[in-house]
């Protein structure tokens, strides 16, 4: 455990509550450290499970949260947003991000049709000429005017550390957050949420005081493609996966019974993700392809086989559930929220725990299923391309500690694959704990996660931070050519009010 430290008023910004089930160990670690914690939250949408985690949560000394919505609501907001989603778009496209089309294609989805046709023409993406412009398009959102209400909000709650996670998707406004510390002299933290969060979401666009990060391989990717100081890197390991080390699981008779298969015969595990969209969904893959092709195969015939399905993707689970055939369970049908509350994760860590294998196509649960000391398994299969060799994280599954995924080129492989590990054979016994020694927890395997994020916090406090200027005179020019351009999107949105089909504040088509 980290030294005794003064308490602190620490705030943590999170997206969606939805990402407290990645920090639930940290935060009650913080405040068991008698610091307090104040949760600002983005999104006024939860689950059941996430509702009665924040009531038990408000009942806790030293627990607070609100909801937040300044930056989504002032007056500059629209345009603040077309230049982020912009920026991250030019960052996706410039020559040294080496990352799959899948997030290019995402991140241009998000940008504004008007400045995506700018890309066009050819010169613009010659790398000087694009550095050039993302550098402008970065100086234009720098040179508007701070949102007061957001400045009244962040000074009420006056923390002595200002922690943001994670860190999202392309357009997202949590560098404002930073931005916000760095002017004010508020030591700051950003806290990596997953395992993809540096590879595939937005850039980092203001350099906190602290980046805590899982591992080495996060470390690199912070500096390679972030620009981050190493000395502003902290690796602590993964602390949304302590909870599976050293868990008791509940008697195989009794899960089975919960789930509706025969305790005296093996099951295989499919974990289901939320993976890049495509022409076939993962349920219809395991539906036509998948089970079809081990109820050919007379070694797998009469496998029992239980179903994960990825909590944002049940509806598409559903479409499918009652049409895979016998011998199969899918389980939970209609649970459309993360492993939270002790209930859910004792499902989640039994349906791993007593299962022969684990088969996924790039998933979380395939690492929580090796920290469980499970065969993990994939089928390389051209309907994800963008979500396996298009996904820039994938590869530490294939390579980290010698690869803890066993990955078939063919079905016939992956057959034999399956049928090996009926028979008994583990082929990546010894593979799995370096990688998760690696991966998971590098400093050591009996060494938790989450005291060290703890500790990172608190040292990010005792960090002498000196308030920023606020001068801006040199983009003066950039903010009066901005607000000649509000004045002119003033007058489409009159002009769309009067019609039949207004658009709202952020509407593209204003512009």
């Amino acid at each position: 455990m980290p030294e005794a430290h003064s308490p602190l008023r620490i705030v943590l910004l999170l997206r969606s509550l939805g990402y407290i089930r990645l920090f639930d160990p940290v935060v009650r670690g913080l405040l068991a450290r008698g610091h307090s914690v104040h949760l600002l939250n983005e999104r006024s949408q939860y689950t059941e499970r996430e509702a009665e985690w924040l009531a038990e949560m408000s009942d806790l000394a030293g627990f607070s949260w609100t909801l937040t919505t300044t930056l989504y609501e002032g007056p500059w907001s629209p345009m603040a947003s077309v230049l982020r989603r912009f920026g991250d778009y030019l960052y996706f496209i410039d020559p040294r991000f080496i990352g799959p089309s899948s997030l290019v294609t995402r991140a241009e989805a998000r940008a504004h049709s008007r400045l995506r046709r700018l890309m066009e023409v050819p010169f613009m993406r010659r790398p000087p000429v694009l550095r050039l412009f993302a550098r402008l398009i970065d100086a234009a959102e720098r040179s508007m005017p701070e949102n007061a209400a957001f400045e009244k909000e962040l000074r009420a709650l006056a923390p002595d550390v200002l922690v943001v996670s994670p860190h999202l998707m392309p357009g997202g406004v949590h560098s404002e957050y930073i931005r916000f510390a760095r002017r004010h002299g508020i030591p700051s933290c950003i806290c990596v949420a997953s395992w993809d969060n540096l590879s595939s979401k937005q850039q980092l666009r203001e350099m906190p005081d602290r980046l805590v990060v899982w591992n080495s391989f996060q470390a690199e990717e912070a500096k390679r493609l972030h620009g981050v100081d190493g000395d502003r890197i902290v690796i602590t390991g993964a602390p949304v996966f302590d909870q599976w080390f050293e868990r008791p699981a509940t008697p195989r008779e009794t899960f089975c019974a919960r789930v509706g298969l025969e305790p005296g015969t093996p099951y295989l595990l499919f974990v289901a993700g939320a993976l890049f969209r495509g022409e076939v969904t993962e349920a219809e893959f395991v539906r036509d392809t998948w089970i079809p092709a081990i109820r050919g195969d007379e070694r797998l015939a009469d496998v029992q086989l239980l179903i994960r399905p990825h909590p944002r993707r049940v509806a598409q689970w559903a479409e499918v559930a009652d049409n895979l055939g016998r011998r199969v369970a899918v389980w939970p049908r209609a649970e459309a929220s993360m492993a939270m509350d002790e209930e859910t994760r004792a499902d989640y860590f039994d349906s791993m725990f007593h299962s022969a294998g684990v088969v996924g196509i790039n998933t979380t649960a395939m690492i929580e299923a090796a920290i469980v000391g499970r065969p993990v398994l994939t089928v390389f299969h051209e309907a994800f391309t963008d979500s396996q060799a298009g996904a820039y994280h994938f590869n530490y599954l294939l390579d980290v500690g010698g690869g803890v995924v066993s990955g078939a080129e063919t079905f016939d492989e992956h057959l034999d694959q399956l049928a090996a590990i009926l028979a008994g054979e583990d082929p990546t016994s010894g593979r799995r704990e370096n990688f998760v020694r690696e991966f998971v927890r590098p400093h050591g395997l009996d060494s938790p996660a989450a005291p060290r994020v703890v500790a990172a916090i608190e040292g990010t406090a005792a960090i002498a931070t000196v308030p920023e200027s606020r001068s801006a005179a040199h983009l003066l020019p950039l903010r009066l050519g901005l607000k000649a351009l509000m004045f002119v999107v003033r007058i489409r949105l009159a002009r769309w009010q009067r019609a039949n089909l207004p658009p709202g504040p952020d509407d593209e088509r204003a512009l």
